[in-house]
């Protein structure tokens, strides 16, 4: 068999107890060979147990195989090493909590067909699933097939990578994502908008499963909560960086830097709060970011000073917000 032109590529980590299912609905897509590739980011549960035993068992027409990173890279370096290892013209991504309808690979390409291959990203819409994987509602997602330049500097689409598709030759004209990328989705929207466009089919084809790191961990621990703000501030510097990068690459970076100006702000400004070492060092960065919103910038100072109180706080909104 020639080599399939389009790979499906899962990335699980620690994710053992929806990871079978999520792999075998990779398996079961109907429609053309493809090559799929189950993949785990060193995972310290029984997730790649479960890919590897989902790949050997497999009889079927697709190329299928289990394989394992050495050492956790995260999602960006992720799909790095995927990249080098894979062979199809177009990339399907899946999640290893989500679960992918037998139809979805058949109609993202058939729409990539259809723009005679000029889209770069293919995304759809979802149906919401809860942590215990019961459905919810049908989701739509932004209609990227009116995606500017200009419309994602003034709002960000909402898509979700989780549904995403997109070709070879996109990453390869724009690299490898820089260390620390967890939220690919919107990378990706800006390179297609800047190149050769993007579409949304207007069908849920994934049961996207809602919880995931992103969110806020609902604790009454300061040690825990400055720890999820430290961790996503460093995530979003780095998509802000990759942003600016991309940018550069195709000569757009004065109008996307004007775009996260105020984003790099905040983020900036939160960096130094988590980096100071006492309340002095804190006030000094409250002083020095006089354009930033001078409650706001008080409320973080108190927050990073008492951050006990500050996730008990947290904490307590939550739970009266679920009544």
């Amino acid at each position: 068999m020639s080599d399939p032109r389009i790979s499906l590529l899962l990335l699980a980590c620690n994710q053992q107890a929806t990871v079978r299912a999520a792999a075998e609905s990779c398996l079961a897509q109907a429609g053309e060979p493809l090559e799929i590739v189950l993949s785990d980011d060193a995972s310290t549960d029984g997730t790649f147990a479960e890919l590897e035993a989902v790949a050997a068992a497999y009889r079927g027409r697709h190329l299928v195989r289990a394989r394992r990173n050495a050492t956790n890279l995260g999602i960006g370096a992720h799909y790095n090493q995927l990249l080098g290892e894979t062979r199809g013209a177009l990339l399907v991504t899946a999640a290893g909590d989500d679960f992918s309808l037998p139809q979805r690979v058949s109609r993202l390409a058939a729409a990539w067909d259809a723009s005679q291959q000029r889209a770069e990203l293919i995304a759809s819409h979802f149906i919401d699933m809860a942590p215990d994987g019961s459905l919810g509602a049908h989701i739509a997602t932004d209609d990227l097939a009116k995606l500017t330049l200009e419309s994602w500097c003034a709002k960000r689409p909402y898509t979700v990578g989780a549904t995403h598709a997109f070709t070879r030759r996109l990453m390869e004209r724009f690299g490898p994502f820089i260390d620390g990328i967890w939220y690919e989705d919107r990378v990706m929207t800006l390179r297609a908008c800047t190149t050769g466009g993007a579409i949304t089919l207007p069908e849920a084809l994934v049961h996207y499963r809602r919880g995931g790191t992103s969110r806020w961990p609902s604790t009454n621990r300061g040690e825990q909560l400055v720890g999820w703000v430290r961790t996503q501030n460093r995530r979003v510097l780095a998509e802000i960086a990759q942003h600016t990068r991309d940018a550069r690459l195709v000569g757009a970076e004065a109008p996307v830097v004007a775009a996260l100006a105020p984003t790099l702000a905040r983020e900036s400004y939160l960096a130094a709060m988590l980096d100071a070492a006492d309340a002095g060092e804190r006030w000094r960065a409250l002083r020095a970011a006089p354009d930033l919103p001078l409650g706001w910038r008080l409320r973080k100072l108190m927050t990073f000073t008492f951050p006990d109180q500050a996730a008990n706080l947290k904490s307590t909104k939550a739970r009266w917000r679920e009544r």
